[in-house]
C-alpha cells in the first residue's frame, strides 16, 4: 500500500475542524440510531404501546429520522464549506456530474419510498 498517496489525500482534510467532527458524528449516528430504535421497537413494541398505535409510532419515528437526516445534511454541507478544495473538482464538469449523480440517487430513493410506503420505509410492514 502506498502510504504517501493516503498522506497526500489526508493533507486536504482538516480533521480538527469542529464542523468536520460534527459531520462525522452525525453521519455515524443516524444509521446507528435508526437500527437500534427499530430493533428495540421490533422486540418490545414499546413505541407502538407508548403512542397507542403502531402506525402513529412509525410516523413519529420516521419524522425524527427525517429531521436527523436534515441535521446530517446541514453538518456535512458546513464541513464541506470549511475544508480545502481539490482544484480538479472545483469545475463545471464536476458540478454537473455531481448533480446528475444526485438526480439518479434521488430517483432511486423516491421510487423505493413510493413502492414501500412511509411505514415500509421506516419500520417495515410487519
Amino acid at each position: 500500500v502506498d502510504v504517501a498517496a493516503m498522506a497526500r489525500l489526508f493533507g486536504y482534510v482538516d480533521m480538527t475542524d469542529s464542523g468536520f467532527i460534527a459531520a462525522v458524528f452525525s453521519i455515524a449516528f443516524n444509521p446507528f440510531f435508526w437500527n437500534v430504535v427499530a430493533r428495540w421497537e421490533h422486540k418490545t413494541r414499546a413505541l407502538s404501546r407508548g403512542f397507542g398505535s403502531p402506525h402513529f409510532a412509525c410516523y413519529c419515528l420516521g419524522t425524527v429520522i427525517l429531521l436527523l437526516n436534515c441535521v446530517r445534511s446541514h453538518c456535512f454541507t458546513e464541513a464541506m464549506k470549511s475544508q480545502p478544495k481539490l482544484e480538479g473538482l472545483d469545475s463545471h464538469w464536476a458540478y454537473y456530474s455531481g448533480l446528475a449523480i444526485m438526480a439518479v440517487g434521488t430517483l432511486f430513493v423516491i421510487s423505493s419510498f413510493l413502492a414501500l410506503g412511509f411505514t415500509g420505509t421506516f419500520l417495515g410492514k410487519h
